[in-house]
């Protein structure tokens, strides 16, 4: 039996549908439809039955699919540990960081507890925002990384949860607001408030605007720094108030005031992220630490 065969039966089996599957895999139709039926003959029972608007597996198709799935994984994980081998990245990580996680404490602490305990194996670290940083995953330019969550496209990834990170509020202790212990959404309504650019990362953006908006909160479009990390600046420099994970004021000075917000429905997740098809052994080393490492 030819990969390739499970390859397309596996495409036709998850769109339901012959004309998707040839658009998927980057084929025309009637050559698809054509190793479909080899592969009948060669397992000796139909898979698929075909309907007026699609197909839908047989008792066979659906025993076969998971084996399917199991066999074209396997063969994409093998491939992937050769070209490591191949480009000399046995020994090496690449060690992705979204731009609001390189400097978390706990973050670098698990970095450094991996360090300490293999020696050998270099860390090769890059900072890039939230998207680009899930498609280097995806195109294994990058074979692990510290994302913040909500972050669309991640649901292909595999995730390993750090820490639940509230959202609080910074602002410099000459703001009438600094002298409260806590704030809610309706006092910061009338207030300035210092936003990130939604390119950094859009999910994160989307989901908080949303909450504000559910309480007719409307940041000033031309208030906006140019990363996540500087909004705390910004708002130091008594530019606007600040909203953003608590895990970004670790390093902040006396001058400021960090503020929880009472009725704050959102809240960011610091994941360890990684591409379960690229998988060497430095970086199993590197998640099983994570997994094993309560850091929450």
């Amino acid at each position: 039996m030819e990969l390739r065969y499970l390859k397309y039966f596996v495409a036709v089996a998850e769109t339901k549908h012959f004309t998707r599957a040839a658009e998927r895999l980057g084929i025309a139709q009637p050559p698809l439809s054509q190793q479909i039926k080899k592969l009948e003959h060669e397992v000796g029972a139909p898979l698929f039955n075909r309907l007026t608007r699609g197909v839908e597996l047989t008792p066979a198709g659906e025993t076969l699919y998971p084996h399917a799935v199991r066999i074209l994984s396997s063969v994409d994980e093998a491939l992937s540990k050769v070209q490591q081998v191949a480009r000399g990245e046995i020994n090496k990580i690449k060690l992705g960081f979204a731009t609001s996680t390189g400097m978390l404490e706990k973050v670098l602490t698990l970095v450094h507890r991996f360090q300490s305990r293999h020696p050998d194996i270099q860390i090769i670290p890059s900072e890039v925002p939230m998207p680009q940083l899930v498609d280097n995953l995806l195109d294994k330019n990058v074979d692990i990384a510290f994302l913040r969550l909500p972050c669309y496209a991640s649901e292909k990834l595999e995730k390993w949860e750090l820490f639940d990170d509230p959202f609080v509020a910074v602002l410099p202790e000459s703001n009438p607001l600094s002298h409260h212990h806590q704030l809610s959404l309706h006092q910061l309504k009338d207030q300035k408030l210092v936003v990130f650019p939604r390119e950094t990362g859009p999910g994160l953006f989307d989901a908080l605007h949303q909450a504000l908006d559910n309480f007719d909160i409307k940041p000033q479009s031309n208030i906006s720094a140019p990363q996540l990390r500087a909004t705390v600046s910004m708002a130091l420099a008594g530019i606007g108030i600040a909203l953003v994970p608590q895990s970004l004021t670790e390093h902040l000075s006396g001058q400021s005031k960090i503020i929880p917000v009472s009725d704050m429905p959102l809240s960011s997740r610091v994941v360890l992220s990684w591409n379960k098809t690229s998988l060497s052994e430095p970086v199993r080393q590197f998640i099983a630490l994570t997994k094993s490492y309560g850091i929450a």
